[in-house]
């Protein structure tokens, strides 16, 4: 059987879209969170009153996150920009991130490598979340959150919860340093393009096909009728 211009049209859009969903799919499903976690971020930390759900902004700084090249485990550091060292610099606060696989294991800070809190990111149909103890001044339960790829909060709960209690919010953003885009990031445009442009085809019918009946069925030229007598 021969495929007609309008069955070959609607293959095209549906391997188009097709394409985007199993793309976006793919992202979901690869999620990594030791590969997410690399490079730079600004933090800035907020307190939440329980009682009149007022924010204040309470400090900001910066962590930087590195693969350990003797590891499969990720090095850095915590700088806050509020406080300086005696030669009036800020100070490094060394970081480990220990893995047991891509999206568990051990956040621990400080030169003892105490563990601040432990993660296991996983996903309800919605964004990426960890959650657990918070092993900070005080006990409390954490959520990490995945807000997007360059933005992820921290919500840190007293334990027990009071009414007087202040509830800590952590808000880190990703310093853009040009890193490479992937493949969705690169093509996902023009695959959308291509895909609205057969479907835009689709709604308003083939140009092709209309050209050419206009020219077989339409009424005859000037030079098909002949000279008038």
């Amino acid at each position: 059987a021969t495929l007609s211009v309008t069955d070959s049209d609607d293959g095209m859009v549906v391997t188009a879209f097709s394409l985007l969903a199993v793309l976006a799919h793919a992202q979901e499903k690869e999620f990594s969170f030791k590969t997410y976690l690399l490079g730079e971020w600004d933090v800035e930390r907020f307190t939440v009153s329980m009682t009149t759900s007022e924010m204040v902004p309470v400090s900001n700084g910066k962590y930087v996150f590195n693969a350990d090249t003797e590891t499969t485990n990720i090095v850095g550091h915590w700088s806050p920009n509020e406080v300086e060292d005696e030669d009036g610099l800020q100070p490094k606060i060394p970081v480990l991130v220990e893995f047991d696989s891509s999206n568990t294991g051990n956040f621990k800070t400080g030169e003892d490598e105490d563990v601040l809190f432990s993660f296991y990111f996983q996903h309800f149909n919605g964004p990426w979340i960890s959650h657990g103890e918070w092993n900070g001044q005080r006990p409390a339960f954490y959520q990490f959150n995945i807000v997007a790829n360059d933005k992820f909060t921290i919500t840190v709960y007293p334990n027990p919860v009071q009414e007087d209690a202040e509830v800590t919010i952590y808000s880190a953003s990703r310093v853009k340093l040009g890193r490479e885009k992937t493949f969705f990031e690169k093509y996902g445009s023009t695959i959308m393009m291509v895909g609205g442009f057969f479907l835009f085809q689709q709604l308003k019918g083939d140009p092709g096909r209309a050209a050419a009946a206009s020219q077989g069925g339409g009424a005859p030229s000037v030079e098909e009728r002949g000279p008038r007598t």
